[in-house]
């Protein structure tokens, strides 16, 4: 899957945003007609190259008819509406003015209708966001994630007058989004590009697992200066179909327990939301002969299940160890065999290719019933075609398949 990492360095404005896409290679003639595509007149885009600190980067300046005309959040979504570019750009783009109307009524206590967008309304905000959008739809980007956002105070003017940094706008659209402060009186963060972020990014982290083909500098209005004011994108392949998760392993070693005792205990940790237990005969000290049992878990299950395995066996300490774990994606569902529906799993292999992976309790109960060999089932649930496996969200289990006992 193709995907991008935002890295907002010097943070994140709408035009940069246009500029890291097309530094890219996204074609600017694209840019260029999208003011006529949207039915904007007396508004023209200017494209050029530049430089920050050294850097190269691609500035982007919209020009449009002074003064702007106020324009409601219905005015937007009739521009939209009224274009010429399909649903792809205009559904992301319709989210992205919603959340900024919303925004603009809650810092200025009004209603939603009441709110006039002037600089939101404006062409240039049009331009940029759904520029933005039309360029990571040229890239056919599926999932994005982005750096924490850098932070200065000081004050800017706009229409509500003097208002501090970051402007009110852009403080309530960066909740819940990483952030941290950096010395100057600069706005890096505009209410359009805390907008664009907040809709399209997927996650906040640091830079993802990705075969990197494309980098693009976006260059800021003004010249910061302590560093390069240029927002970058890196564009890409996800290297790995894998999907990484963080797990821990409790650990403990038992000598002295009633080995009648284990299947209730692995019970017990099952049913309490471990992932998975596995015991393994060793030897300890004095050479006495013990089990090494290991269970497999999310950290917020850390805590009750360190309670169950000093509750239910004779261990006197458990040892905690944080890790990662990779796994391939994964669909439940299930798939019709000759003794009816039996649930399964479709598994993506590293190289894209789709299996079926038979659910051992499914098959179990198909072979008590039927009394026929386990393995029997199992061969004949892997040998059925992906195209027939039927998605669990995607049809519910009818009555009489063999999950039904």
């Amino acid at each position: 899957m193709r995907q991008a990492f935002l890295d907002c360095f010097s943070g994140i404005s709408g035009d940069m945003f246009l500029g890291a896409l097309v530094d890219a290679g996204w074609p600017e003639e694209e840019l260029i007609s999208l003011p006529k595509k949207l039915g904007l007149e007396n508004t023209a885009v200017e494209i050029h190259e530049t430089k920050r600190k050294g850097i190269k980067g691609i500035q982007v300046r919209v020009f449009g008819s002074s003064p702007h005309p106020f324009r409601s959040l219905r005015d937007v979504e009739a521009i939209l509406e009224g274009s010429d570019l399909g649903p792809e750009i205009i559904r992301p783009s319709l989210k992205v003015f919603n959340l900024l109307a919303h925004t603009e009524a809650k810092v200025h206590g009004c209603l939603l209708e009441e709110v006039h967008f002037h600089e939101i309304g404006a062409a240039d905000t049009l331009v940029d966001i759904l520029g933005t959008i039309s360029g990571l739809n040229y890239f056919s980007v599926g999932k994005i994630f982005c750096s924490p956002i850098p932070l200065t105070r000081g004050w800017i003017n706009c229409e509500h007058g003097r208002l501090p940094l970051p402007a009110p706008a852009s403080a309530d659209l960066l909740k819940n989004v990483p952030t941290y402060g950096v010395d100057g009186e600069w706005e890096l963060a505009t209410p359009t590009g805390c907008a664009l972020i907040k809709v399209l990014t997927d996650h906040f982290s640091t830079f993802p697992e990705m075969k990197v083909e494309k980098i693009g500098y976006g260059v800021g209005s003004g010249d910061v200066l302590q560093w390069p004011n240029l927002f970058r994108i890196w564009i890409g392949e996800a290297r790995t179909s894998e999907k990484r998760q963080v797990v821990v392993e409790l650990k403990s070693y038992i000598d002295d327990m009633n080995p009648e005792w284990y299947e209730y205990l692995i019970e017990c940790l099952f049913g309490a939301g471990a992932l998975d237990v596995v015991m393994c005969p060793i030897y300890m000290k004095k050479n006495r002969p013990g089990i090494e049992i290991t269970v497999l878990a999310k950290p917020s299950h850390e805590y009750s299940l360190s309670k169950i395995l000093f509750e239910e066996s004779t261990t006197s300490g458990v040892r905690l160890n944080r890790c990662f774990r990779y796994i391939l994606p994964r669909r439940n569902g299930m798939v019709t065999t000759n003794w009816g529906n039996v649930r399964a799993k479709l598994i993506t292999r590293p190289d894209g290719q789709s299996i079926i992976s038979p659910e051992y309790e499914a098959c179990k109960k198909v072979a008590r019933r039927f009394n026929i060999p386990l393995g029997k089932v199992y061969q004949a649930v892997s040998q059925i075609s992906v195209e027939n496996f039927v998605y669990e969200e995607e049809s519910a289990i009818p009555q009489g398949s063999s999950d039904d006992g």
